[in-house]
């Protein structure tokens, strides 16, 4: 039976015995699904597969790396890395390229990082999208096929997402404002003008602001009906267009049901207009 994931703000402490890596008995060994165990409790599984995913673990655990990326974040002692087994010297070359890149990039966490590795984080230069991918960059398994190619999705997410805030951060509101809708109408998608825009994004946020999962046909009758009023122009297809970019930019936690629609939770991170905002016009930005 699989084992709930435990949050990504608490990437310093290991999911199934809570106890905070260390260079000693407490290890971190990331596996080729991206997830992230002490080395004790990798050792007492009954089965060789991911507690979290059952993802089979194909490598001997010994032979499996310490995520150095991480002990350097909780201030251990992180210890000499002994060299890997890959199938050629070049392959082992590029690893220990990549190992040394994540490793640097990893201390851009630091100042979110505390001793019990909790949720209440430390203010940080980095947004909280962005720590959340950098989160994931961290955990993958380098020396997996799979964990190689999940460390490439999250380094192009993250520089993806890098391009964006960047581009966020050096236009005035003004222009920016423009741009935006400029580029949605370019693309022939529903404009519904700055008003409406932020009404619309607003009753999002009050039908799920206090951690209620509806499926995304029930809130976006839910905002049409709270526009119409305002706006008699609203429609399904409008607002489903906003749901959707949220939806794109990874706001809601959805569940799925078997014979039935799936339910969308905003995430706690984005029960903010401000939040939700940035993460609407970001991903505007990244679809344009």
């Amino acid at each position: 039976m699989p084992v709930q994931a435990a949050q990504w703000t608490e990437f310093l402490s290991c999911p199934i015995c809570y106890n905070e890596f260390d260079s000693r008995s407490h290890q971190p060994i990331s596996l080729g699904c991206s997830h992230t165990v002490c080395k004790t409790c990798l050792h007492k599984l009954h089965r060789k597969a991911c507690p979290f995913d059952q993802t089979p673990i194909s490598t001997d655990i010994d032979l499996l790396p310490v995520n150095c990326a991480l002990l350097q974040l909780v201030g251990a002692l992180v210890p000499d890395v002994p060299p890997v087994s890959l199938s050629s010297a070049t392959d082992v070359e590029h690893y220990e390229v990549c190992r040394l890149c994540v490793e640097e990039l990893a201390l851009y966490l630091k100042p979110i990082s505390s001793a019990k590795a909790v949720a209440n984080l430390t203010p940080s230069m980095l947004s909280r999208p962005m720590q959340r991918k950098l989160v994931t960059l961290v955990n993958c398994q380098l020396v997996e096929e799979e964990g190689r190619v999940r460390a490439v999705r999250a380094a192009r997410s993250l520089g993806e997402r890098t391009v964006t805030e960047l581009i966020l951060q050096h236009q005035n509101p003004q222009q920016l404002s423009a741009n935006l809708w400029a580029a949605v109408r370019a693309r022939g998608c529903q404009f519904l003008g700055p008003a409406m825009q932020e009404d619309a994004l607003k009753l999002v946020l009050l039908a799920l602001e206090d951690g209620s999962a509806l499926s995304r046909k029930v809130l976006v009758l839910f905002v049409v009906q709270k526009l119409e009023a305002r706006f008699p122009q609203a429609s399904k297809t409008s607002i489903g267009h906003v749901v959707q970019l949220l939806y794109r930019a990874s706001c809601f936690k959805v569940t799925k049901r078997d014979e039935d629609s799936s339910l969308m939770q905003l995430k706690e991170e984005f029960r903010t207009y401000e939040a939700l905002r940035r993460e609407h016009d970001a991903q505007t930005v990244h679809t344009a």
